[in-house]
């Protein structure tokens, strides 16, 4: 299951980079024969769910998304719902999640309470993938790993990440 940023502030490269995160994931859930669903999302009320089989009528639907974007706010408390819903269907509950996000929102604590029960519970592993130039609070309260694109620049318009440590949340925090 994945959650992917298309906000305002992921528009272009990292957008970019977000969309073919959900490519790769689709062709490893194919090769494991897993199912691979997918919520796009930015603001309140604007999320996008699919399902994508490796068959032709899951790559047309594959495609369909690729194109799609909201560039608004950040939200992520309706995705994030529904995919620990999903979680409930016996289908998913041995499913991961995967966060692709510029890391710019917070988790209300509700939700993220949610997500720490999941991860005791039902054992659910949470995988972030930080498109961006800095650590954020909400993808760290809500991942067990973060994998860090910060060289995801160099897929748009280019130029150097303006920050000198990769780690900024841990120094001010």
């Amino acid at each position: 299951i994945l959650c992917v940023d298309t906000s305002g502030s992921m528009e272009g490269a990292a957008e970019q980079v977000a969309k073919a995160l959900v490519l790769e994931a689709m062709r490893v859930a194919h090769a494991q024969k897993r199912a691979c669903y997918v919520y796009a999302f930015s603001g309140p009320d604007e999320v996008i769910e699919r399902e994508f089989a490796f068959d032709l009528p899951g790559i047309d639907s594959l495609l369909d998304f690729m194109t799609q974007s909201f560039n608004g706010g950040t939200d992520i408390s309706e995705p994030l719902e529904r995919a620990l819903n999903r979680l409930e269907d016996a289908a998913w509950q041995c499913a991961d999640l995967l966060i692709a996000s510029d890391g710019e929102f917070g988790a209300p604590p509700p939700i993220a309470a949610r997500v720490r029960a999941a991860r005791e519970n039902l054992g659910l592993r949470v995988q972030g993938v930080l498109i961006g130039d800095r650590e954020t609070i909400g993808l760290i309260e809500l991942a067990d790993d973060i994998f860090w694109v910060g060289d995801w620049r160099r897929y748009g318009a280019g130029g150097d990440i303006p920050i000198h440590d990769k780690s900024l949340t841990a120094m001010y925090f």
